[in-house]
């Protein structure tokens, strides 16, 4: 009887580093398979969450329903959803054939402002936005992604120094005058809550 057991685990000992490659080929085949993972032009906190991805990519109409024609809204999502996983552009082309003309332009927004987000990051990302828009041969969505290069672009760095208060301790180009202590402390705009 104890030799059964201890044949057994030694046939089960011997099976596990086959079972632990083969378990590892295959998550490894798995992450290969998902090219998306790594084209994101957005910061992890700021990406749409999966579900939400998902519902698009299952039902691109839902988000006119969602938005009610509110053009910022679509915008909006259009921009999120691009940034945050690019491979959803064939959705984008059943979103713009879905959409009434009214909304195509703010479709078109959502493509520029995602193609200005990635950029700096992604410029293939970019590349393949540009194409989409090309081959759609959409009027309305071209006029709407081409008003954005009108717009200001969207910031990808850090903020700037902020700017030191006029009646600070310390004036001047270096900051090394001493400030006039007696000038009149500035007040803020609005009152905390």
């Amino acid at each position: 009887m104890l030799r059964r057991d201890r044949n057994r685990l030694l046939g089960l000992h011997s099976r596990a580093p086959i079972l632990a490659r083969s378990l590892l080929a295959v998550t490894f085949l798995t992450l290969a398979g998902v090219p998306s993972a790594m084209a994101h032009c957005l910061p992890l906190l700021l990406r749409t969450p999966p579900v939400e991805l998902r519902l698009f990519s299952a039902d691109p109409g839902h988000l006119l329903k969602y938005a009610k024609n509110d053009k910022n809204k679509i915008e909006d999502k259009i921009t999120e959803y691009l940034a945050t996983d690019p491979d959803l552009l064939p959705q984008i082309g059943k979103l713009v054939s879905m959409a009434p003309a009214s909304n195509r332009s703010a479709i078109g927004r959502g493509l520029g402002r995602a193609a200005q987000h990635c950029g700096p990051i992604e410029p293939k990302v970019v590349q393949s936005i540009i194409d989409f828009v090309r081959k759609l041969q959409d009027s309305s969505v071209s006029a709407g992604y081409a008003s954005i290069e009108n717009d200001a672009p969207v910031q990808a760095s850090a903020p700037s120094k902020p700017v030191a208060p006029s009646n600070s301790l310390f004036e001047g180009e270096w900051n090394m005058d001493v400030g006039n202590p007696f000038a009149p402390v500035p007040l803020p705009l609005e009152l905390p809550r």
